[in-house]
């Protein structure tokens, strides 16, 4: 199996991924040959995603907009995506929000909305992909949770942190039930990355010094980083890996 074809003949489904980090999880998976299921809650990012993939990597990409934090939606997707494709092999769970508060100032309506996206929405869609995939004999579920699911994020929040440790361990339970059935769970954690909504609420600046002072490695990841990990969970490369969380960080949490 050469490199270019790790994931010819596979389907994924990309959550949140019109742009940012999701539209870079995407765009990796399609170098290594799988048809991607672009789902975004803005429409028109998801279509232009799922364009911009099928012209430059030559292989099937449909946008099927949704609020993964809506179960109907979450359903939907899982249905559409068996309908057009015959299966999913790769449920990758990126759609999360930032809403960057002091603790004392996260309000109810607030939190929920962050539990809601970052959470509930992993868990809508993972239960979807994991009842077709026990039914069609095995599948991965990769979910992009965070370094912030494993010590506190220093920029968007306790109800963020709280929702990415949340992932890990739902990632970890999927994982320990999923193995009877031939699926394998495994969570991705970026560390500080540069994707549009980060890039949105710091400046270059910030994110130089950041770089120098804090990330052995030199620099702020992107969003095929977090691509290239999550292909590799994705993959026969981790055909005996489950149930793990992958800082994918340049360094900085050993620090």
């Amino acid at each position: 199996m050469s490199m270019a074809s790790l994931l010819d003949g596979e389907t994924a489904i990309v959550t949140g991924a019109g742009r940012g980090i999701g539209r870079g999880i995407a765009i990796e998976l399609a170098k290594h040959g799988c048809s991607v299921v672009i789902n975004d809650i803005d429409a028109e990012s998801a279509t232009e995603t799922a364009t911009e993939i099928t012209d430059s990597y030559g292989v099937d990409a449909l946008a099927l907009p949704g609020d993964v934090s809506d179960d109907a939606d979450a359903q939907e997707l899982i249905k559409q995506t068996v309908d057009e494709f015959g299966s999913i092999d790769a449920m990758v769970n990126n759609a999360a929000i930032i809403s960057p508060q002091a603790y004392e100032d996260i309000d109810l309506d607030t939190w929920n909305t962050v539990i809601d996206v970052n959470l509930t929405g992993v868990q809508n869609c993972s239960v979807a992909a994991f009842r077709e995939m026990k039914a069609s004999g095995g599948g991965k579920i990769v979910n992009i949770a965070s370094i912030a699911g494993m010590r506190v994020s220093l920029l968007a929040g306790a109800h963020y942190t709280t929702s990415k440790w949340g992932v890990i361990g739902l990632t970890r339970h999927i994982a320990q039930e999923g193995g009877a059935y031939g699926i394998r769970a495994n969570a991705v954690c970026p560390g500080p990355t540069e994707s549009q909504r980060i890039e949105e609420l710091t400046d270059a600046e910030q994110r130089a010094k950041s770089a120098e002072e804090d990330i052995p490695l030199d620099r702020w990841g992107t969003p095929g980083d977090v691509g290239k990990a999550t292909v590799f969970f994705a993959s026969e490369l981790s055909a005996y890996v489950t149930g793990a969380a992958l800082p994918v960080d340049g360094g900085f949490t050993i620090l």
